[in-house]
């Protein structure tokens, strides 16, 4: 009987020293990914959002230079770590790119000759930009 007791005992001893307040589940880089970002710094000179949507499209607002925010629509795909997507008029983005998400922190870097990078932080689009955006039709 004491055995059992000092068995017991042992057991639960041992199934209380696992982590405390339990652990969140690790993310997917897809999920990751489906918030909203603000670029920090880009290869042209623009302010640019994005935010990507867990069912595959995305919104991207540009501002080149002085001009109004400008709004892209379209779909994204992930395979990996390999992000690719087309505007809404069905033309494919200038390159693919290889994510990587460390913290709230995004980088895209480009599948090309240029090997270009793109570094974005989590943020909201403020809704001054959303209202008052041109939107485009066709991707440039």
């Amino acid at each position: 009987m004491k055995r059992l007791i000092y068995l017991i005992s042992a057991l639960m001893l041992l199934a209380s020293c696992g982590e405390k307040g339990g652990t969140q589940p690790q993310l997917t880089l897809k999920q990751k990914l489906c918030t909203e970002w603000h670029s920090t710094t880009v290869s042209l000179d623009a302010d640019i959002y994005i935010s990507f949507a867990d069912n595959g499209t995305f919104e991207l607002y540009q501002k080149i230079v002085e001009g109004a925010y400008r709004l892209y629509r379209g779909t994204w795909n992930l395979e990996e770590d390999l992000l690719t997507g087309k505007y809404n008029d069905g033309e494919d983005w200038a390159a693919a790119y290889k994510v990587t998400i460390v913290n709230n922190v995004l980088t895209l870097t480009s599948y090309n000759d240029t090997a270009e990078e793109s570094v974005f932080e989590k943020a909201k689009i403020p809704s001054e930009i959303k209202e008052t955006c041109e939107i485009e039709v066709r991707s440039r």
